[in-house]
């Protein structure tokens, strides 16, 4: 079984590792060998996700890979796509009430990758405590079909036609820049944070905002409050995703964009509505099927079809690295998360992410759990000069945030032996 994988893999390197990592924090002690028996069992499920990456003349595809996927008995990081992966894409791990998944961001994102999640966590949770107060109608069983549209190749064989797009997002300005002192430099760093979505949502909606635009408006508030003398834009590095544009709904492939929200200095005299108005007006422009197209346009016009396989790898990584660049802070929401009662049994869940060309940047990844916002407040190094004010600017508003975990995390790196 061979499946294509998304161009940007081939930028995969010890430079740029795009990956992640999700932690479920359950309320109990993970047991390992339960935990490596549900992940046989689920990944079964999901052969786009039990592969290798192999070279086929200057091509790249994935090989289904029969090999067992590594379920450590800690918290330890793998090169991906090497031996000490077993040559897959993804790995797993737990360490006292943690759950670890690994993988590459190339071969999924967030939403592609929680119909899996949902799974592995249906088959542990009901083995150990049983099914009572469990909903399976929205979690893809062990032995249900595999549906073509999941890991069929979602990207389009030639580009959109130019003449439809009438939306080009503009590169923005330099951005405003992080105080590099502010951080230890010493790895990078998480906070974790949980806080009511009720609460947070009576705010955003207020202004007809979402979770997304509203923590974006938080984010330059806490600047604007450290450094009033701020004259460049600050750019919000806003994760979107194109599934409605590729008509790809069920696709795990990652099929995220970025969205750079530019916010101008003059934008700090107005009040948290008209901030989030404003925010959310140009996520909703820049993010629109017709800009989904001009991106997708754009990753297709940088990967050169027709070339050697060490050129996809160079356009690819410079392709990658350039859409990260220039970025004061990057905001992750995936949505909200039906954990079809599971909830019972997990306390929250945090993603990592981040690497060199993330340096100097704040980055926001949120989750929910049950009536929780799950947040993980991600830097170059420890330092908790931006994160409480962060934190000050969401009891401003009345909003409770929890400080439940903080550490200096790692993350697999991906080495594509081809």
């Amino acid at each position: 079984m061979i499946f294509k994988p998304n161009p940007l893999l081939y930028g995969a390197n010890e430079n740029f590792y795009s990956t992640f990592r999700l932690a479920v924090r359950m309320k109990d002690c993970v047991d390992h060998e339960l935990l490596s028996k549900s992940v046989a069992r689920a990944i079964a499920r999901y052969p786009y996700f039990s592969v290798c990456p192999k070279r086929d003349g200057d091509d790249l595809i994935l090989r289904y890979n029969p090999r067992p996927v590594f379920v450590f008995p800690d918290d330890h990081t793998v090169t991906l796509g090497s031996e000490q992966s077993n040559g897959h894409l993804i790995s797993f791990g737990c360490k006292d009430n943690t759950i670890f998944l690994d993988g590459s961001h190339y071969l999924t994102d967030g939403m592609g990758v929680f119909p899996f999640l949902k799974t592995l966590l249906l088959q542990y949770v009901t083995q150990r405590y049983g099914s009572d107060g469990i909903r399976t109608d929205d979690i893809r069983l062990p032995d249900s079909p595999v549906d073509r549209s999941e890991h069929a190749y979602p990207f389009p064989q030639r580009v959109f036609e130019q003449g439809d797009l009438t939306i080009s997002p503009k590169e923005p300005e330099q951005a405003y820049g992080l105080d590099p002192d502010a951080f230890d430099k010493e790895g990078l760093y998480a906070y974790h944070l949980r806080f009511s979505q009720r609460a947070m949502m009576a705010k955003a909606t207020s202004s007809d905002g979402s979770p997304i635009s509203f923590l974006s408006v938080l984010l330059y508030r806490t600047l604007h409050k450290l450094d009033p003398h701020i004259s460049q834009p600050i750019i919000a590095h806003v994760q979107h995703q194109y599934r409605a544009a590729l008509r790809a709904p069920l696709s795990h492939h990652s099929l995220v964009s970025y969205i750079p929200v530019a916010l101008s200095p003059r934008l700090r005299s107005g009040n948290v509505e008209k901030q989030n108005t404003v925010v959310r007006g140009q996520v909703i422009l820049m993010g629109g099927a017709e800009a989904d197209r001009a991106a997708v346009n754009r990753l297709i016009d940088a990967f050169p079809e027709h070339a050697s396989f060490k050129d996809k790898q160079i356009a690819m990584a410079e392709y990658a690295e350039h859409s990260i660049e220039g970025k004061t802070f990057g905001i992750s929401y995936v949505g909200k998360t039906d954990w079809c009662g599971m909830e019972a049994y997990v306390q929250d869940l945090h993603a990592y992410i981040g690497e060199k060309h993330t340096e100097n940047m704040l980055i926001v990844e949120v989750m929910t759990v049950g009536e929780d916002f799950s947040l993980t407040f991600m830097q170059s190094g420890k330092g908790e000069k931006y994160l409480n004010a962060f934190i000050e600017e969401l009891h401003a508003l009345d909003i409770s945030a929890s400080i439940v975990g903080e550490e200096r995390y790692k993350l697999c790196d991906t080495l594509l032996q081809v």
